[in-house]
């Protein structure tokens, strides 16, 4: 949102069946703004009624949104070949803000504050830091250092993570759907590591490769906690898009005072041949964050995230067809892992 901020990968959002409030949260976002989903099938040309309905809208939109975030992992595998991570955070990031914003401008009258309370305000900041700041920052650098093909599917466990975070914060009740999912996607991480510990070399010791893991794991988290904080802005008021706005703008100014701090600012560079994949990533996160959005607010939560949740498995195939072989090595064991969290993060997110 993640997207996502999916994340830069939004997945977890469904996870969450109700808010404290008994608002269900797939209904929310759709009730929060007026004619997202519509507005976007519009633009491509496609309205309901003129032999689309509204289900189909919406996994169209789902579609896309799942190509968006897969995109995501493949342009930053292209520009941190040779760029750096610092530089893909920063400027994905700018390319969120700059093209949330003029749409928010010119659906909404100031003044602006009004469209926030002060809780949905910190509820979608805290989001953003969460979603868009730790879990990209942690998810770019896992990308770099074990590929997209790995990363993807560990990523994908978010909804992991937001079952947990759903049961313990919002004393959400697990089903049978949701054990079975969990089991999966537990199977799915295993199978991953499995594979990292071969990929990278026996002499590794067990200690390196938990570190290595832990970037997508702390990503996969820090995505699963964001759906807490949007169920909390959407049920305060706060229309989507306003609230992607806030979530972006303040994880681009908490990423940039982190730059300040840790001097990595010196770092950053302006210009280079991976600039145009770091764009290209931005470019492919928003249009994955809206396109899901509108998604839900159109079609049915069981509908829209069987095709969200497909963003793995697209991740191995557009690598196997686009990528060079020295970037990303696909064995059947990351096309079993991505197999296994897709399917168990379907049943986390559509048994709610």
């Amino acid at each position: 949102m993640a997207v996502p901020g999916l994340p830069g990968f939004p997945g977890a959002l469904s996870s969450l069946p109700s808010l404290p409030s008994s608002v269900p949260l797939a209904s929310s976002v759709g009730s929060m703004h007026t004619g997202l989903g519509l507005e976007l099938g519009a633009i491509l040309g496609l309205e309901v009624g003129s032999g689309l309905s509204e289900p189909a809208l919406g996994i169209l939109l789902a579609t896309i949104a799942a190509v968006g975030f897969a995109g995501q992992f493949l342009f930053v595998r292209l520009g941190t070949e040779d760029g750096d991570v610092i530089d893909a955070v920063l400027v994905v990031l700018l390319v969120n803000v700059g093209l949330l914003v003029p749409p928010l401008l010119a659906a909404y009258s100031p003044p602006y504050v009004d469209l926030f309370t002060p809780v949905s305000f910190v509820s979608f900041a805290a989001a953003g830091v969460a979603g868009m700041f730790v879990a990209r920052l942690a998810m770019f650098r896992s990308i770099e250092a074990i590929g997209a093909n790995l990363t993807s599917p560990i990523v994908a466990s978010n909804v992991l993570f937001a079952t947990v975070f759903a049961v313990v914060l919002l004393e959400e009740r697990l089903t049978v759907i949701h054990a079975a999912g969990i089991v999966l996607i537990v199977a799915g991480l295993a199978v991953a590591s499995w594979d990292t510990a071969e990929s990278t070399g026996a002499d590794r010791s067990i200690r390196d490769l938990g570190t290595t893991l832990a970037l997508p794991l702390v990503a996969a988290a820090a995505i699963g906690i964001e759906p807490i904080f949007i169920s909390i802005g959407l049920a305060d008021g706060t229309a989507v898009l306003p609230g992607i706005v806030v979530m972006a703008g303040t994880a681009t100014v908490g990423f940039v005072g982190y730059l300040g701090v840790s001097e990595s600012v010196r770092r950053v560079r302006g210009s280079g041949p991976e600039l145009k994949w770091y764009l290209s990533a931005g470019v492919a996160t928003t249009v994955g964050f809206l396109s899901y959005f509108a998604a839900l607010e159109v079609a049915p939560v069981v509908v829209v995230m069987p095709f969200l949740q497909l963003t793995p498995l697209l991740v191995v195939v557009l690598s196997i067809a686009l990528l060079p072989s020295h970037l990303e090595r696909v064995s059947w064991r990351v096309v079993a892992a991505a197999i296994l969290v897709v399917i168990g993060a379907t049943f986390v997110s559509i048994s709610g």
